[in-house]
């Protein structure tokens, strides 16, 4: 009823009681209709009437000229209908975009402009859309049309899921979050349908009908409801957690239906990247469209990361926001140029291989960053299966299916955790101060593990990294196929052990775990070039490089971080185990200097068998002794620092 009294109030003007009304933005409410009408639209057409990638297409008549007869989604009228829908929702944008400027004035903020942007596109893809369609003479200049179509397509995309965010964060109320999430809800499900069929994409039309009708209770709805104060209310923290959880279970459709493959009776799961075949028409594994559906909710998720109040901060054990500045917008860009590589992708021209890099890496990179930032923030239950999962998805050319499926599954699990967290306490992590420590602990002791060969050595034909890469190390499969998930094995650990690590200086005025989770996520990126290796002793040798070059460049960081845990040790009244760290940390120092002179001496020609064998010797020594001096002082600094009496705590915020 009071929203009922509020949409008579928008229209009329005043409130019941005579006085003037004050609403969101009378003048946008309009422009709801016009998106409600653009639903409608799409429910009779029944297609996906949003340019989106890979969209299926036939020819008729192949015949060069004005003879030529082509279709899309099986319609000879889809263009017709795109263009009616997408100026239907272009208008509607161009009077929300107008009639937004109370709201951006109440917010001081110009962010409510990106309207503005999402309008040019939905005009510029409706009209490319038939324009273009007129245009095309001949099959060979299809993949152009749709490049391009494609690449407007996946701008409006992107603007409209930033302007989805607008209504979920800035009012308090749950008329905001629910046009929030649902508008957002449209562009991956309207993707989902072009694999899935009628049911999904009648369902994005439904999602979206909904979503205006809340767009249009948003924007009559009362002035009094936009948000005071520049942290995100309560309604947005539940709409975080809950937008994470429905992103990964949308991003299921990208991991199960196309990826997982048999060969020799194992099942593998194959990166999006990978192709059928190499003549165009190029086709992927994995449907663009799915993975374009991921990414597009993705977007949404990371943009709408909340900023919390000082008290939120406080009992949240976390210090700061868990995504803001330049790490927000890192994850948002990998996010977007995986979301604009898929659309290119998706035109399966010969051109399009050309992407398949950027399908696999830059969803990855981007998990891979707020992952690491939730375990730089402690929360180690949310941050390292999002790790992990994206290292595994990264492998090429194949994983072991398992590997992906099974931390896919629990990054679900967790989101889901997550959500009742937002829900029942306003918190959008879990401050894991214990876990950060143990994980370090158990991370650093598995890459000694792995270096002193304890999972079993290799065929001689790997030497000399034959005692850290056993590629027999799982019974029943051939060597050749898990190969490349145990050449992974020792780098993950590494990368985790690293990441987790950043939670240790958290809160502690130094940014050593700040550049050494920076630098640990730009190297993790690498892990793809594993793919251009012929042979397994290549793969060997490429993943031994790769290894050692991330310890090279975190020991430094890591020998830093140690020193300063030792200040912060004794400065807690300590002496002597903070005095022990350092010496330790120095004795360390010292190795790593022998051992860089000692690799200069050996390498600066070329070295023999024995030179090799003594080299890598004295490395698996350094690495070995360091880790272990470490991992001492981890251990003295967490049971010293309090760091091990952190855990979970089962209450309520103070309101």
């Amino acid at each position: 009823m009071g929203q009922l009294s509020a949409i008579k109030s928008a229209i009329s003007g005043k409130n019941p009681d005579g006085s003037s009304a004050g609403v969101v933005g009378r003048l946008a409410g309009i422009g709801s209709f016009f998106g409600i009408g653009a639903a409608i639209l799409g429910f009779l057409v029944g297609l996906p009437l949003v340019p989106i990638t890979a969209s299926p297409w036939e020819v008729i008549d192949p015949t060069p000229g004005e003879s030529f007869v082509w279709q899309i989604h099986g319609s000879p009228l889809y263009p017709v209908f795109t263009l009616a829908f997408m100026l239907l929702l272009g208008a509607g944008l161009f009077f929300q975009a107008i009639g937004s400027k109370k709201l951006r004035e109440a917010l001081a903020s110009s962010y409510a402009s990106v309207i503005w942007i999402t309008f040019l596109f939905a005009m510029a893809g409706g009209i490319y859309a038939l324009i273009g369609f007129e245009g095309v003479f001949g099959e060979s200049t299809i993949p152009g049309f749709l490049s391009n179509l494609y690449l407007i397509g996946a701008v409006f995309a992107l603007t409209w899921q930033l302007g989805s965010i607008i209504y979920a964060d800035s009012v308090k109320s749950w008329v905001g979050v629910l046009a929030g999430i649902l508008n957002g809800l449209f562009i991956p499900l309207l993707a989902l349908g072009q694999v899935l069929g009628a049911a999904a994409v009648y369902g994005a039309y439904a999602v979206l009908l909904l979503g205006q009708i809340f767009t249009l209770l948003f924007w009559w709805g009362p002035e009094r409801s936009i948000r005071e104060f520049a942290r995100s209310p309560d309604q947005a923290k539940f709409a975080f957690g809950l937008t994470g959880l429905l992103t990964f279970i949308i991003g299921a459709a990208a991991v199960f239906i196309g990826p997982l493959t048999l060969i020799e009776g194992v099942q593998l799961w194959r990166p999006w990247g990978s192709m059928l075949g190499g003549t165009p028409p190029i086709e992927y594994v994995t449907s663009p469209a799915l993975v374009f559906a991921f990414l597009s909710m993705l977007v949404f998720w990371i943009m709408l990361a909340p900023r919390l109040g000082a008290k939120e901060l406080k009992e949240a054990h976390i210090g700061e926001d868990l995504l803001k500045g330049g790490t927000k917008w890192f994850a948002l860009f990998l996010a977007m140029m995986g979301l604009l590589a898929t659309a290119q992708a998706g035109s399966f021209s010969e051109g399009a291989a050309t992407w398949g890099f950027f399908l696999v890496t830059m969803p990855a990179g981007a998990m891979i960053v707020v992952g690491a930032q939730y375990c730089a923030k402690t929360d180690i239950v949310t941050g390292l299966p999002l790790v992990a999962t994206a290292i595994f998805m990264m492998i090429a050319p194949y994983t072991l299916a398992p590997f992906v499926i099974y931390p896919f599954i629990i990054v679900i699990i967790t989101q889901a955790f997550l959500m009742i967290e937002s829900y029942i306490r306003g918190l959008t992590g879990f401050s894991q101060g214990a876990l950060t420590v143990i994980t370090s602990l158990v991370c650093s002791a598995m890459v000694i593990l792995f270096l002193f060969g304890s999972f079993g050595s290799g065929p001689l034909a790997l030497w000399p990294t034959t005692k850290w890469f056993n590629i027999t190390l799982f019974a029943g499969v051939p060597p050749a196929i898990q190969t490349p998930t145990v050449i992974v094995l020792p780098i993950l650990f590494l990368l985790l052990r690293n990441v987790s690590l950043s939670g240790d200086s958290h809160g502690r005025g130094y940014a050593t775990g700040g550049i050494l989770m920076g630098a640990s996520v730009l190297f993790s990126l690498m892990i793809p070039v594993i793919e251009g290796n012929v042979t397994a002793t290549h793969v060997a040798n490429t993943g031994a490089a790769l290894l050692l070059a991330l310890y090279s460049i975190s020991v430094v960081l890591v020998l830093s971080l140690n020193l300063s845990l030792a200040n912060d040790v004794e400065d807690s009244g300590y002496e002597f185990e903070g005095t022990l760290i350092r010496i330790g940390t120095l004795v360390g120092l010292a190795f790593a200097a022998v051992m860089v002179i000692l690799v200069l001496v050996n390498f600066s020609g070329l070295p023999g068998p024995e030179e090799i064998a003594f080299t890598v010797s004295m490395m698996v020594t350094f690495v070995v002794g360091t880790e272990i001096l470490s991992l001492l002082g981890w251990l003295i600094s967490g049971i010293r620092l309090g760091m091990l009496k952190e855990g979970f705590s089962f209450t309520r915020t103070s309101q």
